[in-house]
């Protein structure tokens, strides 16, 4: 994809950005600006790519909600998000082309984090405009279910 343009916005005590998944140069690029942790959302079929200290899988087959017996696993990467954000690490989350599975997963976590709606919208427009316009009710709503408060709970399908 030729030059990419990361951009890192402050979250907790680190910085987070959304994209697409790495080739090579986006790797140097994730490494010059000292990324600490890797969320790849990408299928088994997609990426061989194994789980390390600076890497994470959250293997979503497509962009449908993951369904409620996935609620652990998301949850556990969420966790591990929040760990390495709150320790001051970059962590950058990425698909295949950092839209769909990307978005869905980012708003999620946004409203885990206790974001209102638009604000989690308006954090996923200011890392990366795209993601934010791929962005459908049927993943935001599944995302809702992860914010605090009443109705909050374990993410179902949907």
């Amino acid at each position: 994809m030729g030059s990419y343009r990361l951009t890192w916005r402050p979250l907790l005590n680190g910085h987070i950005a959304l994209g697409h998944k790495p080739g090579k140069r986006l790797r140097a690029q994730l490494d010059a600006a000292g990324c600490t942790l890797v969320v790849n959302l990408l299928g088994a079929r997609e990426s061989r790519a194994r789980a390390s200290a600076s890497r994470i899988r959250l293997p979503l087959a497509g962009a449908e909600p993951p369904g409620p017996e996935r609620a652990p696993e998301v949850l556990a990467c969420f966790a591990a998000m929040t760990d390495a954000l709150a320790a001051g690490g970059k962590v950058y989350v990425h698909c295949s082309a950092g839209l769909h599975r990307t978005g869905m997963i980012a708003y999620a976590y946004f409203r885990h984090l206790g974001d209102a709606r638009e604000q989690a919208v308006a954090r996923i427009a200011a890392l990366r405009e795209q993601t934010a316009a791929e962005l459908r009710e049927a993943r935001m709503a599944w995302g809702d279910q992860l914010a605090p408060g009443p109705g909050a709970g374990e993410p179902t399908a949907g």
